[in-house]
């Protein structure tokens, strides 16, 4: 559950304890019966932002006038503050109207003039702003960076009640993150401020954020006991029966405690109070608990006829990510009665979903893309008109400049031809060290392919050929020991192939690229229990890498992950990936015991030159830092491009 805290940052304290309990016609009238009396000054300028701000909410297109007319008067009687306060306001209403891109690009250019004025609540208060319009766009980085500046300036300014507010912004930001920690911290002190204010809104969406960051830090009993507080407020406060919320965050909770009766019960109740309110999402929610309720007793009809209605339910309301783990549940379903073509068929179903996302993501990528060059375009050119003062310095600078470049051409024309003879030889060696990597990483994904396909898929049918024969034949029980035993070897047949293919060429990695891959090995490293390892990334979304660096990339994660397990004695480790302006920025680092670089000099150390030569194949850099008792971390940069 998200909520957020949205100010108008060109809102005036006078203006608010002015008119705080005058009707709204009453205070237009006294406005524009001013309005009509100011001169031009700057107190005129004052008087329309309180029009302006008047008829934002209802009246858009009249706060768009105004903020226009009191920005061209700012600009004629020099007054920054109003200028600012144009900008901010003409921001809201672009941004009401889907325009965000060019609301941004006014809101910064209203930050960079309130911080000359002083005015740290204002500031504050559009920093926030032009977070929550960064994160509409899902530029979490930028959204992120503003809010904890906003937080910042609130904790100086001693202002608990904004405090509180943007506290749950970022809990809310941190749980799409992953970052659960953070976000339970967060979310902790949204409610302490809260309640030390004594005020109610808020305590709702705090208390999901906290419940939603105890579940997935698998603290679940006190995730019950916050859920409980959830759905008490909700009904005192709220007026609402039943938080559909809570009770979705409560099945989470009883499947991870194994509480299976107790799932049942409850997933019953979130279903009825979900259609009640119309809530389709919950209604999805209860009858997926149904279906792993009826498969953990092994009553497959009823689990499949619940898993039909949550296809039918979330195909009704266009629930796409809904519907897509209604086809993975119903696949499980299909596979635990051992019908493979049942299986085949909504794994196919869910496969669509997923090309279907990634076009969208596609889609909707190339539009922010196009957004973004608008906003760049729009910022060169207030740039050039800003330059064009400083024209003539910069003519006379040049004239001495060209005198100096001259002069230097002809040692830089002597530097290339030495230069160019040996990076030829030097591209020469990196074209072949590509085209060996190039060929290795096609035939690996051979490999993989065939035996995971062929021979996986063989022995699979093999075993549910085997396994329906042992139901319809009698044996001794000397031959059903040797048949079970017979099995198990094919069992494990399968799993070492599984082993093996994955090692040549993880599925993931060839079915839905490398971010996913990633997630999934750093997952499943994690939950081994070994280290604590968290994985991040940032702008791999919706975006394609070549087949060759993906699989180098991932080899290279891979091999530093292992180091960490064998060597380092580490507690936790941080895997982050960041795609931005060309470049794949990959860190790896652990709190482990570290080591002394020295041995990396006597060709020790570890497998670091092997590392090196991978880097250097993908002509990007590496940077490693540690020391004894320290750590280590190590920064890889890759240019990068599309497939």
């Amino acid at each position: 559950m998200k909520y957020w805290f949205f100010t108008v940052a060109f809102l005036l304290a006078t203006a608010s304890t002015l008119f705080a309990q005058t009707p709204w016609a009453s205070r237009r009238d006294s406005l524009l019966s001013a309005l009509a009396r100011s001169k031009e000054d700057t107190a005129k300028v004052l008087t329309m932002v309180r029009l302006g701000d008047l008829y934002l909410v209802d009246h858009p297109d009249s706060s768009d006038y105004y903020a226009k007319a009191f920005g061209a008067l700012s600009e004629k009687l020099n007054f920054p503050l109003g200028k600012a306060y144009s900008l901010s306001m003409q921001a809201f209403v672009l941004s009401d109207h889907n325009r965000k891109y060019d609301a941004i690009a006014m809101d910064l250019e209203a930050i960079e003039i309130l911080k000359k004025t002083g005015r740290k609540k204002a500031l504050a208060n559009l920093y926030n702003n032009t977070a929550m319009i960064y994160y509409a766009q899902n530029d979490i980085p930028e959204s992120l960076d503003l809010y904890l500046k906003a937080e910042a300036m609130y904790e100086q300014l001693n202002d608990s009640s904004s405090l509180a507010f943007m506290s749950g912004n970022l809990a809310t930001i941190y749980l799409d993150l992953r970052e659960y920690k953070p976000a339970y911290l967060y979310s902790l002190k949204d409610l302490l401020l809260c309640r030390s204010l004594h005020q109610t809104q808020g305590i709702g969406a705090g208390l999901i954020n906290l419940a939603s960051s105890l579940v997935n830090l698998q603290r679940f009993d006190t995730a019950l006991v916050v859920c409980n507080d959830a759905l008490v407020f909700s009904k005192k406060y709220e007026g609402v029966e039943a938080n559909t919320g809570a009770l979705s965050l409560i099945n989470t909770a009883y499947i991870g405690m194994g509480k299976f009766d107790l799932l049942r019960i409850n997933s019953n109740g979130l279903i009825a109070a979900a259609r009640k309110v119309g809530d389709s999402e919950s209604v999805c929610n209860g009858l997926s608990g149904l279906v792993t309720y009826y498969l953990h007793e092994k009553n497959y009809p009823m689990a499949e006829r619940y898993s039909k209605e949550c296809i039918r339910v979330a195909k009704g309301d266009s629930l796409a990510l809904t519907l897509r783990d209604a086809y993975i549940a119903a696949a499980r379903i299909e596979i635990t009665k051992g019908n493979i073509e049942g299986f085949d068929l909504y794994d196919g179903q869910r496969d669509s979903i997923d090309e279907s996302i990634r076009s969208d993501k596609i889609l909707r990528n190339a539009q922010e893309l196009e957004a973004k060059y608008s906003l760049s375009k729009k910022q060169a050119e207030i740039d050039s008109l800003n330059k064009e003062k400083k024209i003539q310095l910069l003519v006379l600078r040049q004239r001495n400049t060209i005198n100096w470049v001259l002069a230097g051409v002809v040692l830089v024309a002597v530097l290339i031809g030495f230069l160019y003879n040996r990076s030829y030889r030097q591209q020469k060696q990196l074209l072949a060290a590509q085209a060996v990597l190039q060929g290795q990483v096609e035939e690996r994904t051979r490999l993989a392919k065939d035996l995971h396909d062929g021979l996986g898929s063989i022995l699979s049918s093999a075993k549910y050929s085997f396994n329906h024969m042992k139901q319809n034949l009698v044996i001794s029980p000397e031959n059903a020991a040797a048949f079970e035993k017979s099995m198990d070897m094919l069992d494990k047949s399968i799993a070492e192939l599984r082993r093996v293919a994955h090692n040549m060429m993880p599925e993931t990695l060839m079915k839905f690229g490398l971010d996913t891959a990633l997630k999934d090995f750093c997952s499943s490293v994690d939950q081994s229990g070994a280290v604590k390892l968290t994985y991040q990334s940032f702008g791999l979304e919706g975006s394609t890498i070549p087949d060759v660096t993906s699989a180098a990339v991932y080899r290279i994660i891979q091999e530093l992950v292992n180091n960490i397990l064998k060597h380092a004695d580490a507690k936790s480790a941080l895997v982050q990936l960041i795609r931005k302006d060309g470049t794949l920025s990959i860190t790896v680092e652990d709190d482990g015991k570290g080591f002394d670089r020295k041995v990396l000099e006597t060709g020790g150390g570890i497998g670091y030159t092997s590392l090196q030569n991978r880097v250097t194949y993908l002509k990007g850099t590496i940077d490693l830092q540690t020391s004894p008792g320290k750590g280590t971390a190590v920064h890889i940069v890759l240019p990068i491009q599309n497939a």
